[in-house]
């Protein structure tokens, strides 16, 4: 019976120091979700991540490794227009801009030992995106529609004469890239840490072709825009990452 007794109770000793063990470390554990806010103190901006409508996901699994999938969408419309049907030249200048985006990053870190409240880790990355975009115009001469961008008109003046030009924004583009990630997390208090990253890798970015279509009488002629990009080297995540663990 002495003995029974004393096995039971080695037992709970046992089980109080592994639960002790595992609690000193305000690090998360593993099956625990994370999502990020971004810092960055130059600025004074606050975002939601590291990007306007991205949603960030960590996952953490045994072993020290962590998933990670970031999610960005973003759809913007601004629609302007303006008209006045007196005098002899009548006006009616109409602008609907559309442009949606959506892009996902995916991929994995291996974390260390590190202390108590810093979690160093390396890891990779890929992505994948696609942006469309468009922009009509409508004046009482016709309708222009350009596929693939914004037009933007600007004017200027030299002596007395006035020159215009005409730039593209929010082009539409598909694009791909992988990058090897470093980075820590500094645990500040229990599921709460900051941290920073830098990445090295590729990006590949295929502009959308400026396509515009135009209904008046005496139509423009528009030079062609096929354009792409290539990125490659190092770069830092923008700010700091303020981190959640639930």
């Amino acid at each position: 019976m002495y003995n029974l007794r004393l096995l039971v109770l080695s037992g709970f000793v046992f089980i109080a120091i592994i639960n002790v063990k595992s609690q000193d470390t305000l690090k998360a554990t593993p099956m625990k979700w994370g999502t990020e806010l971004n810092f960055n103190p130059f600025n004074g901006s606050l975002s939601f991540n590291n990007a306007s409508g991205q949603i960030k996901l960590r996952k953490f699994l045994p072993e020290n490794k962590v998933l990670r999938l970031s999610l960005t969408l973003d759809f913007k419309q601004d629609n302007s227009s303006q008209d006045n049907v007196y005098g002899t030249t009548p006006l009616h200048d109409a602008n609907r801009k559309s442009s949606f985006l959506l892009q996902v990053n995916f991929g994995q870190e291996r974390h260390f030992n590190g202390s108590r409240r810093l979690s160093p880790y390396v890891g990779w990355e890929a992505s994948i995106g696609y942006k469309t975009s468009q922009h009509v115009i409508s004046t009482t001469t016709g309708t222009t529609t350009v596929a693939g961008a914004w037009e933007e008109v600007g004017y200027y003046s030299s002596g007395q004469y006035y020159y215009s030009t005409t730039t593209f924004i929010e082009r539409g583009f598909w694009s791909m890239g992988a990058n090897i990630v470093a980075g820590f997390d500094f645990y500040m208090a229990k599921n709460f840490y900051l941290g920073y990253e830098v990445l090295f890798g590729a990006d590949y970015i295929k502009y959308s072709t400026i396509d515009i279509t135009q209904t008046s009488n005496n139509p423009n002629t528009n030079p062609s825009h096929n354009d792409e990009s290539w990125k490659f080297g190092p770069r830092l995540t923008n700010g700091i990452r303020i981190g959640f663990i639930f």
